[in-house]
């Protein structure tokens, strides 16, 4: 069931509440995903940034992109958004190695840098992005030989879930998701184990803002 036009709201959001800026390397699933809570409630102040075929999406790209879109410089006079004390700035990405073996330093020096800068977070998935989206409709962490392997966990959640994560639907279950990923979550060397997602920390700001509205659609779905 895609959930109806009553549950939506065309009303401008206020930039006094806390705005949430998200930045994911995967252009098309990873937007779609988050960009459904924004339709589910325009007056959230939630901005997920679209990638450019021809932008770098590594890591270390994307950061530079969000520096880019948030922080004001002599030479970045303009940036796309606007930052205030109490926004929260959060990059999405996958642990996933490259032939080069270049992510993990990248990533690294990612969370060096979120550290240093209030309220920017870093959320990963390993090995993907579908990690998170496993959990919107399992509860344990699956078992199965190939589990590194970002294309085996894309086949595996299009195979349990009948037609595939909907992302015009299925993100309702997002609290849901949220808990059970943090059942499930390990940490092993500073980032997440096989199977594990930090994408229910950004859940959790998410949430707050959007509860009502997803109480409601969860009760037109049931």
């Amino acid at each position: 069931m895609i959930l109806t036009n009553r549950l939506f709201e065309r009303v401008s959001p206020s930039r006094e509440a806390k705005s949430i800026f998200i930045f994911c390397e995967g252009a098309k699933r990873e937007f779609d995903y988050f960009e459904f809570f924004k339709e589910l409630d325009s007056r959230i102040n939630l901005e997920v940034y679209k990638l450019h075929p021809h932008e770098n999406n590594s890591p270390l790209g994307l950061l530079n992109i969000a520096e880019k879109c948030m922080i004001m410089s002599d030479d970045n006079p303009n940036p796309k958004y606007s930052f205030i004390d109490g926004d929260e700035v959060w990059i999405v990405l996958d642990t996933d190695k490259d032939k080069e073996l270049s992510r993990e330093p990248q990533i690294e020096a990612i969370q060096k840098k979120c550290s240093e800068q209030a309220n920017w977070n870093l959320a990963q998935s390993n090995p993907c992005f579908e990690v998170w989206l496993y959990y919107h409709l399992h509860t344990d962490k699956p078992d199965f030989a190939k589990s590194e392997i970002c294309a085996e966990w894309k086949k595996l959640v299009n195979g349990l879930i009948s037609g595939g994560f909907d992302s015009r639907r299925h993100p309702i279950y997002i609290m849901a998701a949220s808990n059970n990923a943090a059942q499930n979550f390990i940490v092993i060397k500073g980032k997440p184990d096989v199977g594990s997602t930090e994408v229910f920390n950004l859940a959790n700001s998410i949430i707050p803002l959007v509860s009502s509205k997803l109480e409601k659609a969860l009760k037109e779905i049931e």
